[in-house]
């Protein structure tokens, strides 16, 4: 569970996202005072919402390569990718991405020996859907585990490391994890998501109670990277870029401080998505995950 509209946050629009995204801005800020009920409940079913942006050529050409699969989790057919033999490697994408990200990790991981594997979580890539939640992705990774594991290690981006983080507080086994640009806490989306609307107090505060009245009042601390890594005792490697517009880098300095025994790197001029790219980085994941 996410802000389910921050496309901004990816450096991608397609031509008619700006209109739609001024003419909520504007209803929201209009109207929202007037109808906090009205508004909150349609930034309800916004937060869930999925966008899916063109697949990059290099993640095209990955997924030419990969071996393809589809696992039954529930009622979604997930798309499953993996490449290589060995002990697995396996890379949870950010909200709006999609598993074909992992591309510039497929050679360098498969050449030191690994088996990668990516998924495509419900709404996104290949996998049908418009719309999930944390708890429903944080589901896809006990079953990817199950059928693919054990998991040696994890790579993820963004949103992927707080589900990531809820999972393994709840079982999932992983040995290592690396986290790239990862959000420390569920009021960080939350207040991303309403100044990217231009959102009243009064409509945030109708949002969070029909999130809590939906999953629970703990809400906050049971997705919170920040309380679920801290029970966690897995070596862990959290990666950050200084010019990173869309996740401050103390975002990853605060998830890296409470995990015991993390180490905190923090890179420069890669933004929230060329560090993905980035040969420093890959050297440094593959050289952390073979310990």
């Amino acid at each position: 569970m996410t802000s389910g509209r921050q496309a901004h946050q990816h450096g991608r629009h397609s031509p008619r996202q700006p209109l739609a995204l001024l003419g909520m801005r504007l209803l929201f800020s209009r109207l929202g005072p007037l109808l906090p009920g009205l508004l909150g409940h349609w930034a309800y079913r916004l937060w869930f919402r999925t966008r899916r942006f063109p697949e990059s050529a290099a993640g095209k050409q990955a997924n030419r390569r990969a071996w393809r699969s589809i696992l039954q989790v529930g009622v979604v057919p997930v798309a499953v990718y993996a490449w290589g033999q060995g002990p697995v490697v396996l890379f949870v994408h950010g909200w709006s991405g999609r598993g074909s990200q992992v591309a510039a990790f497929v050679e360098p991981l498969t050449g030191a020996g690994y088996r990668v594997v990516a998924v495509d979580a419900p709404g996104h890539g290949n996998t049908p859907g418009d719309r999930t939640a944390l708890f429903e992705i944080a589901d896809v990774l006990q079953a990817v585990v199950q059928e693919y594991g054990p998991v040696n290690a994890a790579v993820t981006h963004y949103f992927g490391g707080m589900v990531l983080a809820y999972a393994m507080r709840h079982g999932m086994a992983v040995e290592r994890v690396v986290m790239i640009s990862p959000p420390a806490d569920l009021e960080f989306l939350l207040d991303n998501f309403a100044q990217l609307l231009e959102m009243p107090v009064a409509v945030r505060a109708v949002l969070r109670r029909k999130l809590e009245q939906r999953f629970d009042e703990n809400l906050s601390q049971r997705v919170s990277t920040v309380d679920n890594v801290s029970t966690l005792s897995v070596p862990a490697l959290i990666i950050h870029d200084a010019d990173d517009a869309s996740v401050p880098w103390q975002q990853g300095q605060r998830v890296a401080a409470a995990w015991t025994g993390a180490r905190f790197t923090k890179t420069r001029g890669l933004g929230h998505g060329r560090i993905l790219r980035d040969p420093e980085t890959l050297k440094a994941v593959v050289a952390f995950i073979q310990g």
